[in-house]
C-alpha cells in the first residue's frame, strides 16, 4: 500500500481501493475518521465494469493502474523495506484503515475474553500450509505433516517467549489443528497447567510461565486464493487475527506475507522470523527455565 500511495502522488491521481473477493473490503476494513478515504463512490462505475487489470492500457479514460500486486511484488517490497521501513508501516496502515463495526466487535470480544490489552501480549503466526517442501495447500492434513508442524510450532513459541518473557502469547494459524495442538497438547500447555496447579496449592512455581491463547479455532482460517468459501463471514476471523496480532507488542512469524503484515502492524520493533530463509532457531525456554528453577 505505501507504494500505491507513492504512485498516486507521483501521477497526481486519487487513490481508490476496489477489492471484492470474497466480499467488499469495507466488510472488514473502513477508512478512519480524519484519514484517507479510499472507497469507490457509489455509481462511479456501472455494475459489471471490466477494469482491465490484466489488459494492456489503451483507453484515454483509463482509471485503474495496470500494476498488480502479483507481478510487482518485488518492487513493492523493496520500496516498503528500503524507503518506508516496517517501523512506520503501521502508521500508514492506520491512516487508511480501521476495523469495520462488525470486525471491531469481534476483536473487542475476543480480547476481553482472553484478557489481552494492547502492547501487553505477543503473538505467534504459523503458516503451515505454505506450498513448499512437498506441501500441497489443497491436500494438506495436520496428521500427514504433524512432525514438521510440531517442530515449527515449538520453535515459534520459543522465539516469542525469548522476545517477550512471561507474556501471554496469542496463537494464529492457517490450520486449526495446529492451534489446537499448541493450546491442548504441547509441552507448553502442559507446563502452564502444572504451574497453575502449583499456584493453587500454594507451592513455589518456576519464574517463566508461557500462557498460550487463541480465539475460537473450531473454524479454520480461509485463504482467499485457495478457499471455495464465498461467504464474507468465513473470512472475518482472518482479519480478526491480523488485527489482534497487530495490537500486540511482539510477533514471531513464519512464511508468507500475512505474518509479516501482522509484524509490521505491531510496529516491527519486536519481531522474529521463526521459519524461512532468515529464520532464527530458538532454544527451549522451558528447559532453561526448569534448570534455573531446580
Amino acid at each position: 500500500m505505501p507504494y500505491n500511495i507513492l504512485i498516486a502522488n507521483k501521477t497526481r491521481r486519487v487513490l481508490l481501493v476496489k477489492w471484492e473477493r470474497p466480499a467488499p473490503l469495507e466488510t472488514f476494513l473502513v477508512p478512519p475518521e480524519g484519514g484517507v478515504n479510499w472507497t469507490v463512490p457509489d455509481g462511479m462505475f456501472d455494475e459489471g465494469t471490466d477494469f482491465g487489470l490484466r489488459k494492456k492500457e489503451t483507453r484515454e479514460d483509463k482509471i485503474v493502474s495496470v500494476i498488480r500486486r502479483d507481478s510487482a511484488a518485488p518492487i513493492f517490497r523493496k520500496y516498503e523495506i528500503d524507503e518506508v521501513g516496517y517501523k512506520i508501516y503501521h502508521e500508514i496502515f492506520r491512516l487508511l484503515f480501521k476495523p469495520s463495526d462488525a470486525l471491531a466487535e469481534r476483536v473487542h470480544s475476543t480480547m476481553s475474553k482472553l484478557e489481552l490489552t494492547p502492547s501487553n501480549y505477543s503473538s505467534v503466526h504459523l503458516r503451515v500450509k505454505y506450498p513448499v517442501s512437498g506441501i500441497n495447500e489443497k491436500e494438506f492434513t495436520f496428521e500427514k505433516h504433524k512432525s514438521q508442524i510440531i517442530g515449527w510450532a515449538t520453535n515459534a513459541v520459543n522465539c516469542a517467549a525469548e522476545l517477550h518473557p512471561n507474556s501471554t502469547i496469542y496463537v494464529s494459524s492457517d490450520n486449526n489443528d495446529t492451534v489446537g495442538y499448541l493450546l491442548e497438547e504441547s509441552h507448553f500447555a502442559q507446563h502452564f497447567l502444572e504451574v497453575e496447579k502449583r499456584r493453587r496449592e500454594g507451592l513455589h512455581s518456576p519464574p517463566l510461565v508461557i500462557k498460550l491463547v487463541a480465539r475460537d479455532y473450531s473454524q479454520e482460517n480461509h485463504h482467499v486464493e485457495f478457499s471455495n468459501n464465498k461467504e464474507a463471514e468465513g473470512f472475518m476471523s482472518v482479519f480478526e487475527d491480523m488485527t489482534i496480532m497487530g495490537l500486540g507488542k511482539c510477533v514471531a512469524h513464519g512464511l508468507g506475507g500475512y505474518g509479516r503484515l501482522a509484524a509490521a502492524l505491531s510496529g516491527a520493533e519486536c519481531v522474529v522470523a521463526h521459519r524461512g530463509r532468515h529464520a532464527k532457531t530458538c532454544s527451549d525456554v522451558l528447559a532453561k527455565n526448569r534448570a534455573n528453577f531446580e
